[in-house]
């Protein structure tokens, strides 16, 4: 089966389900992946050592109860820090607040039978997806993104059947994106209310998928569905509503 022929909302939890546990943490996943999302979004860096590792930005200061650039420290001293920010934080013990590993977040998506949504936070795309190879999934059940056109293209080099996304795409290179095949995108517009339908009947035309950010309302919601997207990020939605 193809991942779009999943027979539920194509809801994508955006850094995990975040309205009851902290964004890109092992809980945020766990939650989205009970509520039976679709897709489960996240963000990948690599350590210094090589671990791959899920969070936002590329440093801790903003989240984590510590300072430092991921790719310069070792898994072992990244471990020495703990998400203090982000909903319901307090709820969780100091190994749920870890900075998780891309092999847990993957446990988490295979445990519940979401797809894997990645965001490409570096431009090693070869050694990410060996890594999914690794963990026992297949490219055509995985979904690389990035907001970086070169990335997706070493992404298509290594992955030949996966489906990538460009975020934010630029819409004067959306035959670049098309050629890559089986690919989507996103629009840079805030409000679906204001996205011209033709935008998105120009994307079907050229065989792309396309979405929209953020389904995080019931009217945003009818709305994109009405626009006939693909699949919808959300911040707060889930598929047993």
């Amino acid at each position: 089966m193809k991942i779009f022929d999943i027979p539920k909302t194509h809801f994508i939890s955006h850094r995990g389900f975040t309205p009851l546990a902290p964004e890109n943490s092992l809980p945020s996943f766990y939650y989205a992946g009970l509520l039976g999302q679709w897709a489960i979004e996240t963000d990948v860096h690599i350590t210094r050592d090589g671990e791959i590792v899920c969070c936002h930005n590329d440093t801790i200061d903003k989240y984590c109860n510590g300072v430092g650039k991921i790719s310069e420290m070792s898994y072992s001293e990244l471990c020495r820090f703990e998400i203090v920010n982000g909903n319901r934080v307090e709820c969780f013990d100091k190994e749920e607040r870890k900075i998780p590993l891309f092999s847990e977040y993957l446990s988490i998506c295979r445990q519940f039978g979401s797809i894997p949504f990645i965001e490409l936070k570096t431009d090693d795309a070869e050694y990410v997806i060996h890594q999914l190879h690794k963990n026992g999934f297949s490219d055509s059940e995985v979904v690389m993104s990035s907001t970086v056109l070169s990335r997706l293209d070493a992404s298509r080099r290594s992955a030949p059947d996966m489906f990538v996304h460009w975020i934010f795409a630029e819409e004067n290179k959306l035959a670049e994106l098309c050629n890559l095949g089986n690919a989507g995108f996103s629009l840079c517009i805030s409000d679906s209310f204001t996205c011209d339908e033709k935008k998105i009947v120009m994307a079907h035309n050229m065989g792309l998928k396309v979405c929209l950010r953020a389904a995080d309302d019931v009217a945003s919601l009818e709305h994109m569905k009405a626009l006939g997207l693909d699949y919808l990020p959300t911040n707060k939605m889930h598929d047993k509503r």
